[in-house]
Formats: structure tokens, C-alpha cells, sequence
């Protein structure tokens, strides 16, 4: 199909070495000479609202670059050694380079400086892992500065300006949510003072325990106004907590990162900011075609969220996001 195939490979649970092994494992990989002409791409999980619309945008550059696409990763996000084993097994394999959505940042960073030593391009999605950009890495990043502002005045709107609320979802090992949180704290903080932070929680990496936090908070007897969810997991899990208490009407819902959509048609969730993940995978693969045959690239590219609604969830902006067909022509 126009020079591009889609590479299956079937899915090996993972390493259950330690994180130390499997870093000892990936340096023990030599360089390797990279004839192929694939471009591997791991995200951060496989066959989500979120991550899909990359896969889509990235291959349909790859279509008319003429790379092939190696698109795998583990069904939890929070399965770093399985990322750092698909990581050796395209180093292994010589493919002409990488596209990586870190599922952490420290465990992450010495593996990808590793790699990029060798002269294999990387490109990485979603989170700044500390390493400089350079010849051969370049990072293409959602704004969530930005995010958390979107986040802050959408609350401010909703609430009038005053009121209290409950962070969830907060997590030291993503550099870009925390990014989020402390923008939104602090757009908050300047712009809507007379709206109190009564409740932060850290979050978790499953559906069922970010709601078990949130029906927490709600039998605690606090009064919350609004709950702001930093990711797709807390999100949904704060809304199912929601729904259980029958207060998805009453406590507005802000969340990040889009995965549960159908309530925000009915009000079950007032909002999501959304990552423009179609646009991030089309950007990340132009950028690979550069750092591939030589060209200077920007090092850092910064792609801003969209705050979906009920009003603009089905424009043609919001829909161009949303788009998970590899091979429809765009």
C-alpha cells in the first residue's frame, strides 16, 4: 500500500528482570548497521483513544516518506521494563529509528542516551526526559503549561470563580504532569484566589484505584465543588466514583488527556483538555525523516491541548485529533 507496510510483531508479556538488568542488557547491545528502512514506534500504551490517533498521524508522514512502521508496546502504562525490552529489540533489529512515549522519566533516561549514543535517532513524545536534544534526539512535547491553564479557567467558569476542589492524578515520575499541576495551581492561585485546593491526590496507574481515591474524597464528607483529574486513568476513574455517589451532576468534572468521551456529551464530564496526539505522531515523524538523513531539526517542538466540550466535540478540530485509521489519506 503506497510503499508502507504495517510490521506486526506479537506481543511477549515482559521482562520480569529488574529495571537494573534490563538496563545491563540494552547496554550490552552493539551498534548496529541500520539498513532498515523501519521506524519503530512505542508509545506509552497500544488501542487507546489517546495514543491510536499517533499511530495514525505518524504513519501517514511514514506513508509518503516511504518508512515502514513497527508500532507495539505493552497494555499497561506503567510497565517500564517491558518498554525498555521493546527498546532492545528494535536496537537489536537495526531499524532506522525510534519513537518513544516514555512511560517514566528516570528509568527511561539512561536507556534513550544509550541508544542515541550509538547514532540511532530518536524521537520523544510526552515527556522531556532530561537529556539535551541533539543530532540524532528531538523531543516533540504537549504544552502542558499551557494545559494547566486551559484546566484553571475552565474551573474558574464553571465555578464562578469560588468554590472548593480536589486535585487527582498528581505524578512526580511524568515531568509533564506535574508541569500540569503546577500550572494549574498557579494560574489558579492568580487569576481565581477565592477557589480552594482542598484535596490533592497522587495517582495511580489503574482505573480502579484512581476511583477508589475519588470515592474516598467523596464519603469523606469534604465539600468539593469540582474535581480536575491530570490524566486519562484518573479521569475515568473519578467520573465512575461520580456516577457510583450519583454526583456527576452536581461536581463538575475537568479532565485530561482524551479517552472517556461519551459523557461529556451528557454532562457527566464537563471537559477535557486534550492532547493533540494525531498532530504530535504527523510532527514526531517529520522530525524522524530529518534526524534519518542528516537534516538539523528543531530540538524541542511544543504542540498546544485543546479543551474539548459538548459545544466543540464534534468540529472538525476536535475530530482531526481523533482520527485512528492508519491508512486514510489525510
Amino acid at each position: 500500500m503506497d510503499g508502507i507496510r504495517l510490521v506486526v510483531i506479537r506481543f511477549r508479556p515482559p521482562l520480569t528482570a529488574n529495571f537494573a538488568a534490563a538496563l545491563l542488557l540494552l547496554a550490552a547491545f552493539p551498534a548496529c548497521n541500520r539498513s532498515s528502512n523501519t521506524i519503530a514506534i512505542i508509545p506509552r500504551a497500544c488501542g487507546t483513544a489517546l495514543w491510536e490517533p499517533e499511530h495514525a498521524g505518524a504513519t501517514h508522514v511514514a506513508r509518503r516518506k516511504g518508512f515502514n512502521v513497527y508500532w507495539n508496546a505493552s497494555p499497561r502504562e506503567d510497565d517500564v521494563a517491558g518498554q525498555i525490552d521493546f527498546l532492545e529489540k528494535v536496537v537489536a533489529r537495526g531499524y532506522a529509528g525510534i519513537i518513544l512515549t516514555p512511560d517514566q522519566t528516570l528509568p527511561l533516561r539512561s536507556p534513550v542516551r544509550r541508544i542515541v549514543s550509538r547514532g540511532v535517532p530518536m524521537v520523544v513524545v510526552g515527556t522531556n526526559l532530561g537529556v539535551a536534544p541533539s543530532e540524532k534526539l528531538s523531543y516533540v512535547l504537549n504544552d502542558d503549561i499551557a494545559g494547566g491553564q486551559i484546566a484553571a479557567r475552565r474551573i474558574g467558569k464553571i465555578l464562578n470563580g469560588k468554590g472548593s476542589i480536589a486535585i487527582l492524578g498528581i505524578n512526580p515520575q511524568l515531568t509533564g504532569i506535574t508541569a500540569r499541576d503546577r500550572s494549574f495551581e498557579q494560574t489558579l492561585k492568580q487569576e481565581y484566589p477565592n477557589i480552594r485546593v482542598a484535596v490533592r491526590k497522587l495517582g495511580y496507574y489503574s482505573v480502579p484505584q484512581e476511583q477508589q481515591v475519588a470515592e474516598d474524597i467523596l464519603t469523606r464528607g469534604e465539600a468539593i465543588d469540582a474535581i480536575v483529574a491530570l490524566s486519562h486513568i484518573s479521569t475515568r476513574g473519578a467520573f465512575y466514583a461520580l456516577v457510583e455517589f450519583d454526583k456527576a451532576r452536581s461536581i463538575k468534572l475537568v479532565g485530561f488527556d482524551q479517552d472517556l468521551m461519551p459523557p461529556i456529551r451528557t454532562g457527566g464530564i464537563d471537559s477535557v483538555v486534550m492532547e493533540r496526539t494525531y498532530d504530535i505522531g504527523h510532527i514526531a515523524m517529520e522530525i524522524m525523516d530529518g534526524l534519518v538523513h542528516g537534516r538539523t531539526v528543531q530540538g524541542i517542538n511544543v504542540v498546544p491541548p485543546i479543551l474539548m466540550t459538548r459545544e466543540n466535540i464534534d468540529s472538525p478540530e476536535i475530530r482531526a485529533q481523533l482520527m485512528a485509521d492508519w491508512w486514510a489519506a489525510r
